[in-house]
């Protein structure tokens, strides 16, 4: 974590960004990078070519800051290459949204090759406080498309203890060992070009360059009838009956407080409520479907699905959570008809009530990334959304077809899963947490984020902490588990009222010890375990079942007697995420044999028990008694057995 204020003649944002508070929630960081050797264009050939078509020469930077002045070790793979295409193109895809049971039917075909390859001079470097050195990349351009695409190469980084580097005092040898040494953070060295396949040439830049800048209008969605036969399909998402938050079928709801947990088999039940003294703060605020009651008859029906490409694969996803409306201006002013949500399928229905005078005349749809938990923006705070082409003269009953945003590349790369991940976090706190996370204002996601150094010396992805602004840097915006950690602190910051733990600022890695910063540890830890939580819910996971999927962790939230060595669990953030998965999940290891029955019940206990004051001292031990008071009698020491296991 990082504490600055954010300097307005040094970032170029709108005025309603100047002045902000502190940005204090940061992701987790060690080791900073630039390009020092990189042309700005060039000729490629297509295929394999030795030596790769560009050679980049990038500076690696010991951040002592953020490291604690310890030795690291930088480990890359030898090569990196363009994310793998998860479906193949399929022709009934219709058929599988009304039946999800229909098996799909592929066109054969050859695999696409990867459109790029990235390969490192050397694979493991040892980094003392303030060193540099440098890494030489190859990057080979595989297929010819003309598009904009990000090579790129993930390091993973370690802090060495100092006997260690004096003793070996070689990264090669040091790498061989990194089993035994948690993972501190991670850098990512991500490059931009743009290809052009007809003349096999590409040219290099920075973001805005190569994807180009949203514009303030809307863009146009595309016909997925017209690619179905090429367009690879992630069949899997299609299927998934993810739940849209609504208004609560139960009258009581509310946050839990009095939880039940569980030593074998149980069943959930209601719980009492948390936070009874406002009870208007935790009614669900979310957009529940359109009421025609007092409306008189519907003049028509609208229907389609709505999808994006994901630059994660190269695949077509379902749309799930982008709000759909229609709008008209048959009578020479902009007229909104009906919203709703795009299901978890890409379905969508509009239902036009009579009295709007909907003539028919006239007829546009939008596809809206954001609503009133997040709002998607570029750093002039421009929302993102995309229209089908206009519709004139069309019947009662009206099928959109099935239309797609292309967020694979260009000025939107990524926010397909942007929105994805962020909805998933909404759905799984609405239903299984019972918890309504929106704020009073939209969480404004800042991406891609190309200004906000976040304190550093560039461009990084944090959360400031009144719980309204998230950076992401153009890599985490598509990283699930970035999204839900940045997330959760701004859960965080709606529930304890803004209000935050002593020493809860500063830089920050996985394996840190910080004694002298347990706000710091508790915060982080929480923001953690959240991936977890939205991620893997099953809630019975294994040692080394965190690292796949979109969620797949920096850090195993299981694997209790793996480092960090801190001398207390409560002084490093990845041992109080440890905590609070042992006591929600169902997988027993050492002493942790039990679980709260009630999804939620960990995430609303933490929330519903903040500091009474700003910058009052709080850490992981003040929540030992706390989930203990939520246990039967008798079975408290079962609660201090978990945060004992983990160095509690």
């Amino acid at each position: 974590m990082r504490s600055r204020l954010l300097n307005p003649l040094a970032i170029s944002i709108t005025a309603a960004l100047l002045g902000m508070p502190v940005v204090q929630a940061d992701q987790p960081h060690a080791v900073d990078w630039n390009a020092v050797v990189q042309s700005k264009f060039g000729g490629f050939d297509p295929g394999s070519t030795p030596g790769g078509d560009d050679q980049v020469v990038v500076q690696l930077r010991h951040d002592e800051k953020v490291a604690v002045k310890t030795p690291l070790l930088v480990v890359f793979p030898k090569c990196a290459n363009d994310p793998k295409v998860q479906g193949q193109p399929v022709l009934n895809l219709d058929e599988i949204i009304r039946d999800p049971s229909v098996q799909p039917r592929v066109v054969d075909g050859k695999t696409l090759d990867p459109r790029w390859k990235v390969c490192v001079d050397r694979q493991a470097f040892l980094l003392y406080p303030g060193d540099r050195a440098e890494l030489k990349l190859s990057v080979d351009f595989v297929r010819p498309v003309s598009e904009g695409m990000s090579p790129r190469v993930t390091g993973t980084i370690y802090q060495v203890p100092w006997y260690w580097a004096r003793k070996i005092n070689d990264p090669d040898i040091l790498a061989r060992y990194k089993h035994l040494v948690h993972p501190a953070a991670a850098v990512t060295v991500d490059l931009y070009y743009r290809l052009d396949a007809n003349n096999h040439r590409w040219k290099a830049g920075d973001y805005e360059t190569i994807f180009g800048s949203p514009s303030k209008g809307t863009a146009v969605t595309r016909d997925y009838s017209q690619v179905m036969e090429s367009m690879p399909v992630a069949v899997q998402g299609y299927r998934e009956n993810r739940r849209l938050p609504r208004v609560s079928s139960k009258p009581n709801f509310r946050l839990p407080l009095k939880q039940v947990y569980e030593l074998g088999s149980g069943s959930e039940r209601d719980l009492p409520d948390l936070l009874t003294s406002n009870p208007a703060a935790l009614k669900p605020s979310v957009f529940s479907r359109a009421k025609l009651a007092g409306h008189g008859t519907v003049s028509h029906t609208l229907s389609g699905v709505f999808s994006t490409k994901w630059s994660a694969d190269h695949s077509l996803h379902p749309g799930f959570g982008f709000r759909v409306e229609a709008w008209t201006r048959e009578n020479g002013f902009w007229q909104k008809l009906a919203s709703d949500w795009v299901q978890s399928n890409g379905h969508w229905t509009l239902n036009v009530p009579a009295s709007k005078g909907f003539r028919g005349d006239h007829l546009r749809i939008l596809y809206r990334s954001y609503n009133r938990y997040y709002q998607p923006q570029n750093k002039d705070g421009d929302t993102y959304s995309w229209r089908d082409p206009d519709q004139y003269n069309i019947g009662s009953s009206f099928y959109a077809g099935h239309r797609y945003a292309d967020t694979d590349g260009g000025e939107f790369n990524s926010v397909g899963e942007l929105v994805d991940a962020a909805m998933n976090m909404w759905s799984r706190l609405y239903w299984d947490g019972n918890i309504d996370p929106v704020n009073s204002q939209p969480i404004k996601f800042h991406f891609p984020n190309t200004w906000n150094n976040c304190g550093g010396t560039s461009p990084w992805s944090c959360a400031s902490w009144d719980g309204l602004n998230i950076w992401l840097i153009p890599s985490h915006g598509r990283q699930a588990k970035v999204v839900t950690h940045e997330m959760a602190h701004a859960l965080q910051g709606k529930f304890w009222n803004k209000k935050w733990p002593a020493n809860s600022g500063g830089s920050h890695t996985l394996s840190g010890c910080y004694p002298d910063r347990l706000g710091m540890a508790l915060t982080e830890g929480f923001a953690n375990f959240m991936p977890a939580w939205v991620g893997y819910p099953s809630r019975n996971v294994a040692d080394g079942g965190f690292a796949s999927g979109r969620w797949a962790l920096g850090l195993d939230a299981e694997k209790r007697t793996s480092p960090p060595n801190c001398s207390n669990g409560w002084e490093n953030e990845t041992w109080v995420a440890r905590t609070f998965w042992d006591l929600h999940d169902k997988h027993s290891d050492g002493n942790d044999v039990l679980w709260f029955i009630h999804k939620g019940a960990v995430i609303s206990l933490y929330l519903g028990n903040g500091v009474a004051n700003n910058g009052d001292a709080m850490d992981m031990r003040d929540f030992e008694n706390i989930y203990r008071n939520a246990a039967s009698p008798g079975h408290q020491g079962l609660i201090t057995d978990i945060f004992e296991q983990n160095r509690m």
